[in-house]
């Protein structure tokens, strides 16, 4: 018995118990969620399911009107979560209100096919009672699943294999037409940057990095105004992300912050590090890009496996996270301190971390409002500034790596 399944046995026995709580989304999360278990994986979609109107319009209505309702949810679903995981959301809400097929009516082409091993057991109707001459036992089925899951080997829990590679191809496929576009624009932007460079900033002998800061306060100046519309306007919101007509946002969200003070943040650290640095503009303007575009797609996955809605990214955090993460994972691997000039003063990399690090959490781990129920944690998962840390430590590792493996080979053996 799949996990989904598992879950919708007790939402009905819940239903047919009458069981307090449940018109609530907030408490009716807490209380899927707490039947999962150990394994927390499905806790971010379970939590933003019994938040949904759609699902409260179900619970409260019968027949064609519940279908109706249901159908609409699900493919509603669909443009929100991976196949692995809105597999389960429908099983639950097959098992939950009595309703099948609503993969096939509400999912086309979603790739739910899938077979469903343990779908032999009792036949629930709407009201979470068996069919005339089958057992009826929610609360002993819910028990039973659980021990039928225990049983099984770990890759087949749940009664489906999530493989790695095609789950994250499944996230990836939506976001294909922004990342590409990104990706490319990356390559003008790096040829206007040269062109720029050569004509503007060559003659007054700018390093690139203080002509990409230079470039950035431009823009976040000629952004300001209008209550900040034109700022909200460029930045890369989850609900878009996906949508061709919107794939232009994956280039412009990485050159403007939607606040004033995390850019000016930014802008220092980029000043630090890229500053002294004999990098061109062309060269900077393209890793840049990059990096911001890769930190972006690594936050809307993590977002759309967590289920998390509404998130948004802009700004150069990403950037700044992989330019500190790189040289304090680096002085720790070689136990050598790495530090920038700054006037008379040496700033060890290790210090940017724990300064920057400390005035990123203070922006993203608050919540947005009292209709966010997300945890700190997962708003740390889905930021640019933590996967832009992950980026440099990652680069720094390889690097690492690599200089171990080449003193390796021209060592005498």
């Amino acid at each position: 018995m799949g996990t989904g399944r598992r879950l919708g046995l007790g939402l009905a026995g819940w239903l047919a118990s009458g069981t307090a709580g449940l018109t609530n989304g907030t408490a009716l999360g807490n209380r899927l969620s707490d039947l999962l278990g150990a394994d927390q994986s499905l806790a971010g979609p379970l939590r933003d399911l019994a938040r949904r109107p759609l699902l409260h319009q179900a619970l409260n209505s019968s027949g064609l009107a519940r279908r109706t309702a249901l159908q609409a949810l699900v493919a509603d679903l669909k443009h929100t979560y991976a196949p692995a995981v809105l597999g389960e959301l429908v099983d639950l809400l097959e098992a939950a209100l009595g309703e099948p097929g609503l993969s096939e009516a509400g999912l086309g082409e979603a790739g739910l096919d899938e077979a469903r091993p343990g779908e032999a057991g009792p036949r629930e109707t709407g009201l979470g009672e068996a069919a005339p001459g089958e057992t009826s036992a929610p609360a002993a089925a819910l028990e039973a699943a659980k021990a039928n899951d225990a049983n099984r080997p770990q890759g087949l829990r749940g009664g489906k294999i999530r493989p790695l590679l095609p789950a994250l191809a499944a996230g990836l496929k939506p976001l294909g037409p922004g990342l590409a576009l990104g990706a490319a624009m990356a390559l003008v932007l790096s040829w206007l940057a040269g062109v720029l460079e050569r004509q503007f900033f060559h003659p007054w002998h700018w390093s690139g990095g203080i002509a990409l800061v230079a470039v950035l306060a431009l823009l976040q100046i000629g952004t300001a105004g209008r209550q900040g519309r034109l700022r909200l306007a460029l930045r890369l919101n989850q609900r878009q992300s996906g949508d061709p007509r919107r794939a232009w946002r994956w280039v412009t969200a990485p050159w403007v912050h939607a606040s004033n003070g995390e850019a000016l943040l930014h802008a220092l650290v980029l000043l630090l590090i890229l500053g002294p640095s004999p990098l061109p503009l062309e060269d900077g303007v393209l890793r840049f890009a990059l990096t911001a575009l890769a930190t972006m797609a690594l936050g809307c996955l993590a977002a759309k496996r967590l289920g998390l809605r509404h998130q948004h990214w802009a700004g150069a955090s990403g950037v700044s996270g992989a330019l500190i993460g790189l040289p304090t994972a680096l002085s720790l691997l070689r136990w050598k301190e790495i530090s920038f000039p700054l006037g008379s003063l040496a700033v060890p990399a290790w210090v940017l971390l724990v300064v920057v690090g400390s005035l990123q959490l203070a922006w993203i781990l608050p919540r947005r409002g009292n209709a966010d129920t997300s945890r700190a944690r997962d708003r740390l998962l889905v930021s640019q500034w933590w996967w832009g840390l992950v980026l440099g430590v990652g680069w720094a590792s390889l690097t690492w790596l690599w200089a171990l493996l080449g003193t390796w080979l021209r060592a005498p053996h």
